[in-house]
């Protein structure tokens, strides 16, 4: 694509992980002039990043341990630890590519 993404014009459909239902990013979602969708979702254990250290280093898993909950990462528990000031954000985006690479759907 090649200038400005107009969303009413260019989006057909936000899909979203469930794991911002009801949340502020589904309620920003819901103003904008296309339709909201849902995927399964994704969401892995620290356990399971724990069976990849060489995927980018296995300095990253105990970030990972840090930012999950309850042992699990998901893509609302990333979002929020990328707040200001709560996590090193280069750490967030690996755990992030952590989660987009070995996350599996929970449904």
């Amino acid at each position: 694509m090649h200038g400005p993404v107009v969303i009413g014009r260019d989006v057909e459909a936000l899909v979203l992980d469930p794991s911002h239902r009801g949340t502020e990013v589904e309620e920003a979602a819901r103003r904008l002039p296309c339709r909201v969708e849902w995927h399964g979702g994704f969401r892995v254990s620290v356990d399971e990043l724990r069976r990849h250290p060489g995927f980018r280093g296995p300095g990253y898993v105990e970030p990972a341990a840090r930012i999950a909950v309850d042992g699990l990462l998901d893509p609302r528990i990333v979002q929020e630890a990328a707040a200001p000031g709560r996590y090193d954000p280069q750490g967030v985006k690996e755990v992030w590519h952590h989660l987009a690479r070995f996350g599996a759907p929970t449904s």
